[in-house]
């Protein structure tokens, strides 16, 4: 083996070792240096936006920096605050609820069974219908009671314990999240101010120059579609719905609203999960006005606009992603590796998605496919053979259109 050969190999395997051995030796900072490379990302074009004004980039980056901080600060406070208020609620009025429940069970029974009186005095003679809806009572009366008992026995206290439990790991875990979330914040500093420079200079290494940049203007676009268009289109239904909460009597509409713009981000699941079951909650308790109204507002301000005009006007210069493919990137890895698939997800689909365009750019380039192609790997065949009714039907409808023309 020739020498060079020979230095090369140990060269890449001593560069190997020592990379695997950094990333063991920083392995409890993988989800800050994850946090920060995201935010570095989100917040680019803010900084350069804020940089165009200022001029310094130090100023930039801290401004850029400080709403990412005071957004976390207002987050922690709201769920701090939610999490002490509901679980001292629950310690100090358990006969109050209990009670509360009681009142709407019986009142729902008589009002069920003032309905069957009336339908069994048109069937049958009054005495009749009295008696029966009587033995029904006492036969009810139990079932009615014992939830009442079970409720004030065990199942209250149990809900209080569970969510003290909650709350104190919550803020047993606090000075670490804390850290790892400061931690981040300083590596985001950081990657404002020289991260392009970085990946310039990562690039200028590269084999194949033409075709790493090509591979990174699609990682670009399609980064920028998953997370800066997705990202801020739920920031916006987030705030949205925030105001709507607020303007209908829900409590905490802040913290509801940043939950709502949590699962916006995950198509064909969305903000339906949350206020769908609120406009239900007013609708029992009786509060139609509410609830109706709550509903169309969110259905307007919440589901439509964001989904159907907002998107759209952010994502019309980025690149196009079919929606299953950002619901897998966002909701599947969750399930593998917890809160950072929110990240690892998109990351790793969309350099997937970024390496099959090149490589049919690739395909383009050396003529193993043609425009026609293209088309059709990104429109489909058109229709089946079997869907000529198809064309006969608009066929039918342009010569309808046309007599209603001449006839004008």
């Amino acid at each position: 083996m020739p020498g060079s050969k020979r230095f090369n190999l140990l060269a890449s395997a001593v560069l190997l070792i020592v990379f695997i051995s950094t990333v063991y030796v920083t392995k409890a900072f993988i989800a800050p240096l994850l946090l920060s490379f995201f935010f570095a990302f989100v917040l680019l074009p803010v900084y350069s936006r804020i940089y165009c004004l200022t001029g310094r980039k130090n100023l930039s980056a801290f401004m850029s920096l400080l709403l990412v901080v005071l957004f976390f600060m207002i987050f922690l406070s709201s769920a701090l605050n939610a999490i002490a208020t509901e679980t001292s609620g629950l310690f100090s009025s358990q006969e109050d609820i209990v009670q509360s429940i009681d009142i709407y069970i019986t009142q729902k029974t008589e009002e069920s069974f003032d309905t069957l009186h009336v339908v069994l005095n048109n069937l049958v003679s009054e005495s009749t219908a009295d008696e029966t809806v009587e033995r029904l009572r006492e036969m009810v009366r139990p079932f009615i009671e014992a939830p009442r008992d079970r409720i004030l026995s065990d199942l209250l206290p149990q809900i209080a314990f569970e969510a003290t439990n909650l709350a104190t790991g919550f803020i047993s875990e606090l000075p670490v999240l804390m850290s790892q979330f400061f931690v981040a914040i300083m590596i985001t500093y950081y990657l404002l101010i020289g991260g392009s420079s970085a990946v310039k200079g990562f690039l200028l290494i590269l084999p194949e120059r033409e075709l790493m940049n090509y591979f990174m203007g699609e990682l670009n676009k399609i980064y920028n579609n998953l997370f800066n268009v997705y990202l801020l289109t739920s920031l916006i239904t987030g705030l949205l719905a925030a105001i709507g909460f607020a303007l209908f009597g829900v409590s905490y509409p802040f913290l509801w609203g940043l939950t709502t713009a949590i699962f916006a981000l995950l198509p064909m699941i969305g903000p339906p999960i949350i206020f769908v079951p609120i406009c239900i909650y007013f609708l029992l308790i009786g509060n139609y006005l509410s609830g109706i109204g709550l509903f169309i507002y969110s259905l307007i301000f919440i589901n439509t606009i964001p989904e159907n005009v907002i998107r759209p006007k952010l994502a019309s210069q980025g690149a196009k992603i079919h929606p299953s493919i950002t619901l897998l990137a966002f909701a599947a890895p969750i399930f593998v590796v917890g809160f950072l698939g929110f990240i690892i997800g998109p990351l790793l689909y969309g350099f997937l998605l970024a390496a099959f365009r090149t490589r049919v750019y690739m395909l383009k380039e050396e003529g193993a496919i043609d425009e026609k192609e293209l088309v059709e790997l990104s429109e489909g065949e058109g229709l089946p053979p079997g869907a000529r009714f198809c064309g006969l039907g608009l066929k039918a409808r342009s010569a309808l259109e046309w007599l209603r023309r001449y006839r004008t």
